[in-house]
């Protein structure tokens, strides 16, 4: 059995709500221009029904969208087409009784060429009973094959295949303004009702959405989200709050968001693993924090592929593949994690014992005094005295092709009863306490 929604003089609008409405059904769609779509419902009997409560349920899709559509169900894609397109409200033809109900009517439903129809209507052939009922062979003959097969839909005896609509997957939708905005509060309840009609349409194909780009005029924003969500209502705030940080600066006539589609998230919860925060309340969170201390001060720390020194950079969240270790990039330094090897290094094996080194972000600049090239006093920060013991120096450098290059020589100090670390900055002729050990 086959299903077809049709609704006369229908827009490009209506058009694409019939194809999301035939796909809440079936994954095997057609579309026949104009204002036509058909798809198969074979077995949706053991999920929905008969086929009049097939029909119905179709019906009430259509009319949830706002549009007034005529439905028609069939066992061939041609009769279920003029039915839908020659009775209103909702049909259906059972097997064997196409012919009989399709007989009065009009000619129109078969969508002939002009010529065949201006023909057809000398010959006083107005009706899909009275074109039945002349000889094939005849009609063959003076209307040729086109006609040959009209003359077949006309009896309820077509037979073509249904050929699946490849739909772009294009999730877009405009709203023109008659006033300009300037303001963002109205944008609330536009992308609001935008957003609504977008997720509806990627429930019905099971989507969801891990980029949504929203054009305001010239102005683009794009929001990259860690996980796929089709919450209209966490859509419009992360927007709303994304503008809060970014305004536009400009009026506002024209609005266009645009959801790139992506698989639904599925998590399977343990019996014993307890319940997490849900994703969409995270990111809501998220965009809250990055209102007050700026969106480059949020992420997950992530160790940059260099031997510098307390290298990293902040990367915004995304999803984590549990079942590979983490990257901590090119070859390890001797304190990659900030934590003191306790081998090679002398005042670590003497004195530390591996203790962590707690980094002072930046460094604090002191004054240090040398005897023969080794510090015996420092003064940095509130804290001032002789070193009772220094070891090193350690020298680093790296990234002499960069503006940011730098050259160390590394002291590890034992200053009032408490270790530091300090080094001296080659490039920049200065001293620095980097840190102090826990």
């Amino acid at each position: 059995m086959f299903a077809c929604i049709y609704i006369p003089n229908a827009s490009n609008d209506a058009q694409t709500a019939l194809l999301d409405c035939a796909a809440a059904f079936s994954p095997r769609v057609q579309t026949v221009p104009p204002g036509t779509v058909v798809f198969d419902v074979e077995g949706l009997e053991r999920l929905f029904g008969s086929y009049s409560e097939i029909a119905s349920k179709v019906a009430e899709a259509v009319c949830a969208r706002g549009l007034e559509a005529h439905v028609a169900l069939a066992s061939n894609i041609d009769a279920a087409v003029c039915a839908a397109r020659g009775f209103g409200g909702i049909t259906v033809l059972n097997r064997g009784t196409e012919a009989k109900r399709l007989c009065d009517l009009p000619l129109a439903v078969l969508s002939p060429s002009p010529e065949i129809l201006e023909t057809l209507e000398r010959w006083g052939v107005r009706t899909l009973g009275a074109f039945a009922k002349l000889p094939t062979v005849d009609v063959s003959a003076r209307l040729g094959q086109e006609g040959v097969e009209l003359h077949k839909r006309a009896r309820g005896a077509g037979s073509r295949p249904l050929v699946s609509h490849v739909d772009p997957l294009r999730f877009v939708d405009v709203i023109e303004l008659d006033y300009e905005i300037v303001t963002i509060e109205p944008l609330t309840f536009i992308l609001s009702r935008m957003l609504d009609g977008i997720c509806a349409r990627l429930r019905s194909r099971n989507l969801a959405t891990h980029e949504v780009r929203l054009a305001l005029g010239t102005y683009v924003r794009v929001l990259n989200l860690p996980l796929p969500v089709r919450n209209p209502k966490v859509l419009a705030r992360l927007l709303i709050l994304d503008l809060e940080a970014h305004p536009p600066g400009v009026g506002i006539r024209r609005v266009e968001i645009e959801a790139v589609p992506a698989k639904p998230r599925v998590v399977q919860n343990g019996l014993f693993v307890p319940m997490s925060p849900e994703p969409e309340k995270l990111e809501l969170t998220l965009a809250r924090v990055k209102a007050v201390v700026g969106e480059e001060n949020v992420g997950a720390a992530e160790i940059e592929d260099t031997h510098r020194p307390d290298a990293f950079r902040v990367k915004k969240f995304g999803v984590v593949n549990e079942s590979s270790p983490p990257k901590l990039g090119g070859v390890p330094s001797r304190r990659r994690g900030g934590v003191v090897p306790t081998r090679n290094h002398p005042v670590c094996s003497d004195f530390f014992g591996g203790f962590a080194l707690r980094r002072f972000r930046p460094p604090l600049e002191a004054t240090v005094q040398l005897r023969n090239s080794t510090p015996i006093w420092i003064a940095f920060h509130g804290v001032h005295g002789p070193i009772g013991t220094a070891r090193g120096p350690w020298r680093t450098s790296g990234d002499w092709w960069r503006p940011t290059m730098w050259d160390h020589e590394e002291w590890d100090i034992e200053v009032l009863d408490a270790l530091y670390r300090i080094y001296f900055d080659v490039h920049m002729d200065r001293w620095y306490v980097e840190g102090v050990y826990d």
